[in-house]
């Protein structure tokens, strides 16, 4: 098996917008300096984003990971994970809101931690998806005690393969804020924890499918239903 220094875990579902310019922002920042991985884990997408991923394959070495059927950002991101096979698993969502050449600020400083996280100091999103993370950093301050961190929704995190592996199959309660639990997890767990700020822009291109304004108050009650049950597991 090829050692990698990196393995960059992208779970995508309906990017063929971004997809391509995502991958390839990636790979010629990081792959030029060092051994990188990439696991790209299409979740069942239906706008093209398949075939895109398909012509890619053929020009820059990747894992892809094809899905017929939906499984949830949850599902995507822990199947991309098994096939990473890096020291560090770099995770990122696929609609180009992050700098590829910030990872490597956040691999400079992952000597003696279990993670680094991307912290959004100037965050690009609209005002309904920061209020929701603002939400589940509250409750994560006031049922969690977590209080040293200020972004625990942050997507784009540089991991220990084997801390991640550890924790993300731990994770079941909170689908559409997989991070928020993960991070609740880590911590409890003692793993040690470092934030980087990180740039943050608007999407490249097209809208979120998922974070859609009429669909985030829905969101925001199951996603604290699923961060009570996790108190309670935790009691």
């Amino acid at each position: 098996m090829m050692s990698y220094a990196v393995s960059l875990v992208l779970p995508v579902h309906n990017e063929a917008d971004n997809i391509e310019a995502v991958v390839r922002g990636f790979y010629e920042a990081i792959s030029r300096k060092m051994n990188l991985q990439i696991v790209v884990a299409e979740d069942g997408s239906t706008d093209g984003t398949k075939e895109i991923l398909e012509q890619l394959s053929k020009e820059i070495p990747m894992t892809v990971l094809m899905n017929k059927e939906r499984l949830g950002y949850t599902g995507g991101l822990k199947n991309g994970l098994q096939k990473a096979a890096g020291d560090y698993v770099l995770f990122c969502d696929s609609d180009g809101q992050h700098f590829p050449s910030d990872f490597f600020e956040m691999y400079k400083q992952s000597g003696g931690y279990d993670m680094i996280d991307g912290w959004r100091v100037n965050r690009a999103d609209t005002a309904f998806r920061k209020a929701m993370s603002r939400t589940f950093q509250i409750f994560s301050r006031m049922f969690f005690g977590i209080k040293e961190l200020h972004d625990v929704t942050a997507p784009y995190r540089l991991v220990k393969r084997s801390v991640a592996l550890q924790i993300t199959s731990q994770v079941k309660y909170m689908r559409e804020s997989f991070w928020t639990e993960f991070t609740i997890r880590a911590i409890k767990k003692g793993a040690k924890i470092k934030e980087v700020p990180v740039r943050h822009r608007l999407r490249l291109s097209g809208e979120t499918v998922v974070y859609k304004p009429i669909k985030l108050p829905k969101i925001v009650i199951s996603q604290l239903k699923g961060m009570m049950k996790l108190w309670i597991e935790m009691r």
